[in-house]
Parts: C-alpha cells; structure tokens; sequence
C-alpha cells in the first residue's frame, strides 16, 4: 500500500470522535438453515484434527453443496492428525464444492490471482478453484500474487477471472458451465476423479496426509476460530442464505448492481449520499456564480461568488507562480539563528494563519482536566511511519516519502544537493521520535497525560530555539497552557533544537508553506504539491464548502433541511437516552454509585441537531480577481482570520453548543470533553433519515447512529470522561476492571475477522467503534421491546442497508490499515450476532453461520 502524504496540521482533532455510516434499500429474502457450528470461547484455541474440520464443514456447507461423503472430503487424510492451515483450505474447499465466479461486488472483492508454484502438488486442484472463486488470498499461505502478463491478459476476457497459476504438469481445471448455463469455477469435488482412477484414492492419501512439503504459514496448527472466518468467505461467496451472512444477502443485488468511481473511491449508502450533498452544495454555488446579480460586499453570495471564481483565475494564478510566499521563504532563509526563525514565522502565522506554522502549529481545544478552560494542542511533528519502516533502506513508502520532501524544498528554492541533505535530516530526527514514541497502551490512560507547557517550560526544555519569542509574537499570553499527543516522543522533538540543527527547521518550515499554500498558486504546485487534481471546479467546489462553510451551510439548510426534520430527530434523540438510562440501571455488574455517575452523563448531554444556533460566517475580506484579489491573498485572509478568532476565544467560556461542522456534512459525532452529539443536516435526509419510512426502519437506520455517538460517551475512551466532560475516574475499582475485562472481550470478538478474504480486522484499533456500534442496537432494540407488534425485520433490514458499501479490494485493505471503523460488512453482521432478537427474528440457531452463542455475545452497555 502505498502511503498518502497529507499535511501534517489537521485542525480539531482532538475535538471529535467522527462515525460515518451509511444505508441502502431492499434486499433479497431469507433463506434456509445452514452454515457454522457454534464455537465455545474456552475452545476456540485449541488446535483442531483433519477430521474436526471435516465435521465443520461439511455441515458449514450444507446449504451450498448437501450431500458430500465424509470420505470424499476427508480422501488423503486420516481424520486424527491435527490439521494444517494448508489442509484447512483443502477440506473447506471440497465441502463447499464449485464455486461461483465473482460477479459485481464478489469481483470488487476477490482478491488477486494466486501463483501456486510454492504450493504442494496435491493441492493444487482445489486451491485453484478457491482462487478463481475469490476466497483465497496469497497471504493466507504466504505464496505469490499471479504476475500478470500479456498473454495471462489477453486470453482472460472482462468477465473471466484469472485463474490461479500453477506449473503445466499440474491437472489444469478450467471454468466449465453449471446446469443453468452460468459460469461457475473449477470444481473440486473429487468424487469423478476417483471414480476414474481408483488407484489414485490410496496415492492422494499418501501425499496429502504425510506430505510435510510448504512452508511455515501452510504447517501451521489451525483453530476453530480460523474455521469460522474461512467459512465465513464461502458465505459470502454466495451470498444466498441471510442466516450464514445476514449483509451480504440483504443487500446484494444493491451491491452487484453499483459501480466503483473511477477515482477508486467507494460506492454505495453514506458514499452516494455525500456524492449527491455535494452536487447539490456545488449547484449552490454555481447558482449564484451564473445569477449575474450585483451582491453587496461582505454579503455570502458576494463572498462565495468571488472565492469561487478567484480559483478558476488559472492564469493569473500561474502568471504569479510561487511569488505570493516568496518575501515568507526569504524570510527563513535570512534567518541566523532561532530568534530570526521565530521572527519569520511570526510574521508568516499572523498574515497567513496557522497553516504557516512549521515549528509549533496549534489548535485550540478544550482542556481534558478541565473542561471548563482551553488549552492549545501543540501539532508539531511527529513520525510518519514505524521504527520498522524508517530503519528499512529499501522501503518504498520511505522512499516515495522522501522524494516528495526533496521536491517540496527544492520549489522553495533549494538545490536538489541541497533538498536530498535536508530531507535525509528530517528523516533521521522522525526516525529518533519513531524510537521515543509512548506505547498505545500509556497513550490510551488519559488519567496520566497531566502534563501542561507553558512557553516559559517549553523555552526550559529546548534553551537554543527560544519558543516562547514565537508564541508571545502569535497572540498568545505568557501563563497559557499547552498539551501534546506523546510527552516522550515530544522530549526526544526538543532536544533537536539546537543551533546545529537550524537548518533542518528553516527546512521544515519551507515545507509546511509549500504544503499549506500550494493548492492556492500556479497549476504547476497546485498538481505538485496541494494534492489537488487537475479538475479545477471541484477545487473550487472543495474550497469554499471548507473556507465559507456556514455561508453555504444557511443556503443549504434552507433548501433541503425540513424544519420538521429537527423535532423528530430531536425525539428520537430523547428516546435512546432514555433507553440508554434503562440499560445503565439493569446492569448487574455496575454498582449503583458508578450507575449515578453515568446517568448524570447522560442527563448532561448536549445534543445538537442540523445546524449551529448562530451562524459563524468567515469575517475575513474576500475580494474578486476584479478587486485584486486572488486564490492565495483569500485564502491567507481566511486563515488568519480563523487564527485571530481561535487566540481571542481562548479567553472565553466553553460553548457546548458551538457547531464544529458544516451543517451539510454528511456525518455525525460525539465531543468527549464537551459531552455533545453533534447530527447536521447533511445526514439526516434518505436514505438515512427517510420521514415517510417506518418507525423501526428509521430506527434501525439514523436511530442506530445517534445511539452510536451516545455509546461512544461510554466506550473504552469516552468511560474516561465524566458529566462535564473532564478526564477523572468516576468508576469503583471493581466495576472498572470488570469494564476493561470487557472491552478485551469486544477486541477478541472481532479480531481477524475480515473486511474481504486476506483483510483481517484488528479489534484493539476499532474497539471504540465496535463498543458503539453495539451500543447503537442495544438502545434500538430496547426501544422496541416496549412497542406492540415491532417489527424487527424492518429494523434489521434497514440496519443492514445503512451500512451498504462497495469498494475495490486495494481500497478495503488500505482502511483495514487505516481507518478505525470495522468494515462495514462486519459493522453489520458481528454487531447484529450479540443479540437474541435478532436471532428469534429469523430462526437463526447453533449451526449458522449469523449465531454466536450466549456466552460469546457482547454486552457491555
């Protein structure tokens, strides 16, 4: 995966906890029993036989592939030995027998054609089969993606797949069609080849069962754990039975039928509904660029037209070229020491914003010992990568890194000998925070970050840079507060800050004006280094939503967002608090005193739904190319204009109401330290929020999000916050422990379960989610229990089309890696196998792949 260089400043993040969501329309029905056992926890580590598996399979794939003879499925293998991972494959793929091709969303998913070179012969049969029906990845046995090439390319047609490779000595399985005439993969169903040679019944045992050939990965010992999540892609494969994989089923036919952009993004549910807002924002604006009307300065329209139509001056853009940060870059370069450093960027801060800030970009945020007050949250660098990474000469995100570095200092002027040096610098200084990085477990106890800077502590920690000549020069007073994300990490940052080292922080600074302002100049460093493409008028379209967001936010609520809308979200809202307060007081476990603590949370929350109570437009002077203004001079106005704001509230209350998103986002969030849920317009319209949809479906939709961000007050970080939004212990000891214990639970449970077949989840990174999005069930759930014939398809249904996404196999391992949400197919089906409803709702039992037994389930709030 190659790694996407952002700008290392990203405002507000310690403001909110985002969860996107998302859902779709109808699905496909039910359909007959069949599927997985279920595993009791106290086994699921325990090594299975050849002949366990078997037994699970066989009835795993019932359903898909009835009638399969233990001894078929079992032929080269004892039943007694403890199976392999390789083995594993083998026996699940001849119980499930032929697959289907990938079509629609099963090609989106399937993984690359595997080279089975590396393999045992004897496997080869059915591991190319599981191949070309996608639920095989070459990382599941540590071979080799297929190389393409072009006669691999031009034999294999747009609807084919590409088989999986194996030397031409090898049996060669080719696609062959089903009754129906519908093309299926290579069966490997061994019965026709036996019953031709019979011979080869007693050979196959023999390579099969002894054969110790392969590597590591294919050796090793299996779990039932490890059976589920195989089973699990066969399921998927099919995607004809609700009761083994409730999402795919609901929603595939939506699934097959929607096509991934071109720009390789996602498609489907929340994805289509932020494509339309964005259209419909993009025609705000061009109704009032196009209106010909004469607005009056200062007004929106005059604002947005003007802001607008300054980033499509392209030729006055280029004509300018890079000299609009030139005096700034001079400026560094005249610097001699860090007093001249600190002056340059001082200047730079107050006539540009907080973007032009290399050495110490900050944002205000409320302070977590106290949420009465604020402080500033220091975003100063921190490492890009992993200790494994930076010590790794031949990696290639390393290398891709650093090149965009050495481009960066040489548009800012520098030599190319010069650039390579400099960049080599700041890859040694990330390389040393890399090694003097804090632990995510010291990082996630927010009781012990009580650390608190002043600039008079910050100029005791680092002498020779003199930090607080720059802070006092940029507004700030000499007694205020600052934090940052790793003390430890931050300590090894200070000690680089030495005369020695000047050079490498004038080179930082040259990069954060190249990557802060770049977007604003000529074409050339706009596609260079602004991480812009090359249509222009989504620039424009992007830039004033960011830049006049609450200018274009009025227009759109007043358009699209139904005053209605607001109280019945606003009732919904008050519902699942209450239901929230039901649960808190069953709780077995909670004794009463922490029971009171959470209540008040809940009786505390400020929720605010669809757009600010005052709008706060952009104060900053927008002028028109005809006026003399320009892309870069509205840009550096607007940012520091939000700069002056943010040091003159430093002094004022906590607002829990402010509205820190546009309102026409399409989104929702939870403020841990202010103790609000913030819903804007953007997500409450249909699909999401529908008026003339059921009760349970909108329940099960927009319901099952605004529980979600109430859940995330008490997930494993938000349980560290209390009613006013301060970091402090309101837990007895015992009920913590106990809180902790369950959480390791909820981690457990999605481990390694899997986005597409070789994309496992990682529990620990989505736990905070996971916790919520049970959560979010939980309360709907409980909810309807108190209503005369619910009806609970409905809920579930539009549960499971809320979460309708499709994406290419790259992207979806990308966000395994990056993104702190569950995939939504897990978001849907591991959320809705906790509970018992959902099980009686469609006569889901032990034996189907959807159930999880009492034991296992997840209950924690």
């Amino acid at each position: 995966m190659k790694r996407k260089l952002f700008t290392r400043l990203t405002a507000g993040i310690l403001l909110l906890i985002m969860t996107l969501t998302a859902c779709a329309g109808p699905g496909p029905g039910d359909s007959t029993t069949s599927g997985a056992s279920p595993v009791p926890a106290d086994n699921e580590a325990e090594n299975l036989t050849t002949g366990q598996l078997a037994d699970y399979f066989m009835k795993a794939a019932d359903d898909y592939h009835p009638g399969t003879g233990r001894a078929v499925v079992l032929e080269g293998f004892t039943g007694s030995e403890q199976a392999t991972r390789l083995q594993m494959f083998v026996l699940a793929g001849r119980a499930f027998g032929e697959l289907p091709v990938p079509t629609g969303n099963g090609r989106n998913t399937a993984p690359p054609a595997v080279d089975l070179t590396d393999a045992p012969e004897w496997s080869w049969s059915v591991l190319r089969s599981l191949s070309n029906g996608g639920v095989l990845a070459a990382s599941d046995l540590d071979l080799n993606i297929l190389v393409m090439t072009s006669e691999t390319t031009s034999e294999t047609s747009e609807f084919e797949p590409l088989s999986a490779s194996a030397p031409k000595a090898a049996d060669q399985d080719t696609p062959s069609a089903d009754k129906e005439g519908t093309t299926a993969a290579p069966s490997t169903d061994m019965a026709d080849s036996v019953e031709a040679d019979p011979a080869r019944l007693s050979d196959t045992m023999v390579s099969a069962s002894e054969d110790n050939s392969g590597n590591d990965k294919m050796n090793a010992a299996v779990t039932q754990k490890d059976a589920e999540i195989l089973a699990q892609r066969f399921f998927q494969a099919f995607g004809t039975n609700l009761k083994d994989n409730f999402y795919t089923t609901v929603n595939k036919s939506e699934m097959d039928a929607l096509k991934i952009p071109a720009d390789g993004s996602a498609a489907g549910g929340s994805s289509a509904v932020t494509s339309a807002t964005n259209r419909q924002v993009h025609d705000l604006i061009l109704e009032i660029v196009n209106s010909g009307r004469d607005y009056p300065q200062g007004s929106s329209e005059q604002k947005i037209r003007d802001f607008y139509m300054s980033i499509l001056a392209l030729e006055q853009r280029n004509a300018a070229g890079i000299e609009p940060l030139r005096k700034y870059l001079d400026a560094v370069d005249a610097a001699q020491n860090f007093s001249g450093l600190n002056a340059a960027i001082a200047q730079t801060v107050r006539e540009l914003g907080n973007l032009g800030n290399g050495l110490f970009p900050m944002v205000a945020v409320t302070d977590t010992q106290d949420s009465s007050r604020k402080v500033m949250q220091l975003m100063t660098l921190t490492p890009m990568f992993s200790q494994e990474d930076y010590a790794d000469s031949d990696n290639e995100m390393i290398k891709e890194y650093r090149a965009s570095m050495v481009d960066q200092l040489v548009a800012a002027g520098e030599s190319q000998a010069e650039a390579e040096r400099l960049a080599d610098g700041i890859l040694r200084m990330e390389k040393d925070l890399a090694e003097n990085a804090s632990s995510p477990e010291e990082l996630s106890s927010l009781l012990s970050q009580t650390n608190r800077y002043t600039p008079e502590s910050l100029d005791q920690l680092m002498p020779e840079a003199k930090p607080s000549e720059l802070i006092h020069a940029i507004g700030l007073k000499s007694d205020f507060l600052m934090e940052v994300f790793d003390d430890k990490q931050f300590a090894a940052f200070a000690a680089w800050f030495t005369e020695e080292n000047l050079d490498l922080f004038q080179a930082l600074q040259k990069i954060a004006l190249i990557t802060g302002y770049s977007r604003s100049l000529s074409q050339e460093l706009a596609e260079n280094h602004g991480y812009q493409g090359d249509d222009y008028e989504e620039a424009a379209n992007e830039a004033v939503q960011s830049y006049l967001s609450d200018e274009l936010g009025q227009l759109y609520v007043e358009r699209y967002f139904p005053a209605e809308s607001k109280s019945e979200i606003e009732e919904m809202v008050h519902l699942l608090t209450e239901a929230f307060k039901t649960r808190i007081g069953r709780l077995d476990w909670m004794d009463q005193t922490t029971k009171q603590e959470a209540i008040k949370k809940l009786d505390s929350l400020t929720v605010l739904i669809g757009y600010p109570d005052k709008w706060n437009f952009n104060s900053a002077e927008i002028r028109g190319v005809y006026d003399g203004g320009s892309y870069f001079s509205n840009m550096a106005a607007s940012e520091a204009d939000k700069w002056q704001n943010m040091v003159k509230g430093l002094d004022e209350p906590i607002d829990p109401r402010r509205f820190p998103m546009a309102a026409f986002t399409v989104n929702a969030a939870a403020s841990r330290n202010t103790n609000t849920l913030i819903f804007p317009a953007g997500i409450l319209q249909s699909p999401l929020y529908d008026q003339n949809a059921s009760f349970e479906a909108n329940l099960g939709a927009i319901g099952s999000t605004i529980a979600h961000e109430i859940t995330h007050l008490f997930d494993d970080g938000g349980a560290q916050y209390d009613a006013t939004g301060t970091v402090r212990n309101w837990w007895t000891d015992e009920d913590y422990t106990h809180f902790q214990e369950l959480c390791q639970k909820a981690e457990t449970f999605y481990n390694g379960y899997e986005a597409a077949p070789g994309i496992p989840t990682d529990g620990k990174e989505t736990l905070s989610e996971n916790i919520a999005d049970i959560g979010g069930i939980a309360c709907g759930l409980e909810i309807l229990s108190s209503r005369q014939n619910p009806d609970y398809d409905a809920f579930f249904r539009s549960y499971a089309r809320y979460w309708i996404k499709v994406a290419g196999y790259d992207t979806l391992s990308e966000l395994a890696q990056t993104d702190q949400h569950a995939p939504n197919i897990l978001r849907a089906n591991r959320v809705l196998s906790n509970f018992q409803e959902f099980f009686d709702t469609y006569g889901i039992v032990p034996g189907d792949g959807m159930y999880v037994a009492p034991e296992d389930r997840i209950v924690i709030w």
